[in-house]
């Protein structure tokens, strides 16, 4: 039996030992805590560590081109009677919004609301504005909308909350959804929905229900939208079998059904839907008995002939997967439009009352 006593570390190099055994029992801790959390969690603490490395500097070229990207894509005023020229022309006609009549309606809304018993909503001049112009100026319809808006985000809190690129950029990078700069031959506001990008797999559907109320709550600012309507371009190619499992489903079609009809104020002019599969007339069938008569009329099955697209929107306007002449679909813009004004949105969230005080829109570029 050897009577060779222990090897003696010196001071230094037994405090370092000490230290590294400290740093491994802290990492054990994390470890332990993250394997606790599920692989969604755990791949969004990842990413967020990533996003630091993500924002880039912006040459001086590169922030005029993106603050005139994001103009032409989003033009919010601070006072929703404020219309362009173009619009004024229009408002009447679109709307029914005769001289005057806005700032009158918007005063008996809010009043409304105000005796509306655990209704805690915004009421700022140009959100509820969008509500008056998206029922034309019905001030009881649109009051229905606003109380349909908030009870179904409270009924259905985990797909309608609000969601922040900065907290869930994983969602954003999906690159599924976003609007485009432009707009279709009638001067109507343009977005497009791509599911197959969708990673339901990675990424809980419920996520993206909420990117889209996060998307529409800072887009129904914008005073085209509110007057003009918007169309969607909805591309069905590409769906694998998973992703049809799991994103074709009668709960997902009631919810699309409930809040393009009732539950927002947005007026959906136009649904393009491209490269549909062949088995998508039996879904079409199914879902149109959801819809309305007038949103029926309002589909517009393409395939992939383009062609007939472009006599709805223009390929100046769009981008080159559907034929356009634009750079390549992405919701980058978005996500950034969203990313740098999240603190409108935090307001919101914590007030529901907060008016833009502030000139709308001072764009802060990174």
């Amino acid at each position: 039996m050897s009577t060779e006593k222990p090897f003696m570390f010196d001071v230094e190099e037994r405090s370092l030992r000490t230290s590294l055994r400290s740093c491994r029992g802290q990492e054990l801790a994390v470890d332990q805590q993250e394997l606790a959390l599920g692989p969604y969690e755990r791949k969004k603490r990842l990413r967020k560590k990533k996003r630091s490395r993500e924002d880039k500097n912006l040459t001086d070229d590169e922030r005029v081109t993106l603050q005139a990207e994001l103009e032409d894509l989003f033009q919010p005023r601070e006072d929703p009677s404020d219309l362009p020229k173009d619009l004024q022309l229009v408002v009447e006609k679109q709307v029914h919004e005769r001289p005057g009549i806005l700032k009158e309606n918007i005063k008996i809304l809010k009043e409304l609301i105000k005796q509306e018993e655990n209704l805690n909503a915004r009421t700022d001049d140009l959100f509820l504005a969008a509500f008056l112009r998206g029922r034309k100026h019905d001030v009881e319809k649109a009051f229905r909308c606003v109380k349909n808006f908030y009870e179904f985000g409270n009924k259905y809190p985990d797909m309608y909350s609000l969601i922040y690129p900065s907290e869930n950029p994983e969602v954003f990078d999906q690159q599924h959804f976003g609007s485009l700069p432009g707009t279709d031959r009638k001067g109507r506001k343009i977005c497009a929905i791509i599911p197959h990008r969708l990673r339901p797999s990675e990424i809980p559907l419920i996520q993206s229900f909420r990117m889209g109320r996060t998307v529409l709550e800072i887009m129904l600012m914008d005073l085209r939208l509110q007057v003009m309507g918007t169309c969607v371009i909805f591309d069905m190619g590409g769906l694998s079998l998973v992703q049809q499992a799991r994103l074709i489903t009668p709960t997902v079609c009631w919810h699309l059904a409930m809040c393009v009809q009732d539950k927002i104020p947005m007026r959906l002019k136009a649904v393009h839907i491209v490269n549909q599969p062949s088995y998508f007339n039996a879904i079409h069938a199914i879902f149109k008995r959801l819809l309305k008569k007038k949103l029926r009329k309002r589909i517009f099955l393409h395939g992939t002939d383009y062609k007939s697209l472009h006599e709805h929107i223009a390929p100046e306007e769009l981008p080159e997967e559907w034929g356009g002449t634009r750079k390549p679909f992405s919701g980058t813009l978005t996500k950034t439009l969203l990313h740098l004004n999240e603190d409108k949105f935090r307001e919101w969230t914590d007030t529901k009352t907060t008016p833009f005080s502030e000139p709308v829109m001072e764009w802060k570029l990174f």
